[in-house]
């Protein structure tokens, strides 16, 4: 039993009449009745009987038509779905994000995404950047969009997207704020809400390193909107990526201000691996990231 002769004995059924059954599918009728008769042999079933000028299905016969009509029409439908694929309609993207373009960049990305290509799974794995680039190298995603310094890999390439510049975050209602500018030694003296762990958290420690500087770490919190809300409503201050504070700036619920001496080399860029193709879908989504910036 094949396809083919599935379709001939579905329009066999529905007609009763081979010269129009071979008709419709422009083929010659004794290839009609060829392929309904290797149909019963195969399945060695009586599917219809004769029964003066009408033609009587048998109750397996029935059975295989109920079954033809299902089979035909969900080849009918993956045929389109393929066709959807080919033009992009459809697909699936797999992507890795590390907390700072995952919640400040992408979400307005992917949702904008979604009403181009209502049918395109997007899952979006957020995790630190040295996970992300892990996952990237193993596969596990398609690419990768993360908050890094310069990166220098055998087997992936990085493309900057935007600046993601560090800054010192208080209250717009801070003592600091009546200050031009701040100095190392103001920062020494605030109380400071700092993310537990992460990439951030190396750079802002290598920092406060090389410039000898002794943070006043009031708490660790492994929530960026957490620290926020503290710094919000405590006297207290925070060293964040500007884009995290950028809508609390804009409402005057938070101010920044430049790290004194700080060193700005990190980007939030794209990373893949450069010996796996780019599908379509890929390029479509990076092209709208890099347009948003």
């Amino acid at each position: 039993m094949n396809l083919q002769q599935l379709d001939i004995y579905y329009r066999f059924c529905q007609s009763k009449n081979v010269t129009k059954v071979a008709r419709a599918m422009k083929l010659k009728q004794p290839t009609v009745s060829f392929h309904l008769k290797k149909l019963r042999e195969s399945l060695g079933v009586i599917l219809y009987e004769q029964k003066g000028e009408e033609i009587v299905l048998t109750s397996a016969g029935s059975m295989l038509y109920q079954y033809a009509e299902k089979i035909l029409l969900l080849v009918s439908e993956a045929e389109r779905v393929m066709k959807d694929y080919q033009s992009y309609k459809r697909g699936e993207l797999q992507i890795g994000a590390s907390t700072i373009p995952a919640s400040y960049l992408l979400p307005p990305i992917c949702s904008q995404f979604h009403v181009k290509r209502p049918n395109v799974q997007i899952t979006l794995h957020v995790h630190s950047a040295p996970t992300i680039i892990k996952m990237v190298e193993a596969k596990q995603v398609d690419f990768g969009i993360v908050s890094i310094q310069p990166l220098q890999h055998s087997l992936l390439l990085c493309k900057a997207i935007v600046p993601d510049r560090l800054v010192f975050v208080h209250s717009p209602e801070h003592p600091l704020a009546e200050k031009e500018q701040i100095t190392l030694e103001d920062i020494e003296q605030v109380p400071i809400y700092i993310h537990q762990s992460g990439s951030t958290r190396q750079i802002i420690d290598k920092w406060a390193e090389r410039e000898k500087l002794d943070l006043h770490i009031q708490m660790e919190l492994t929530s960026i909107e957490a620290i926020k809300q503290m710094v919000i409503l405590g006297t207290g201050a925070t060293i964040l990526s500007e884009r995290a504070v950028e809508e609390e700036v804009k409402q005057n619920k938070l101010a920044v201000r430049p790290l004194p001496n700080f060193i700005h080399d990190r980007s939030i860029s794209v990373i893949y691996r450069h010996d796996r193709p780019i599908s379509p879908l890929m390029q479509e989504f990076m092209t709208d990231v890099f347009r948003s910036v």
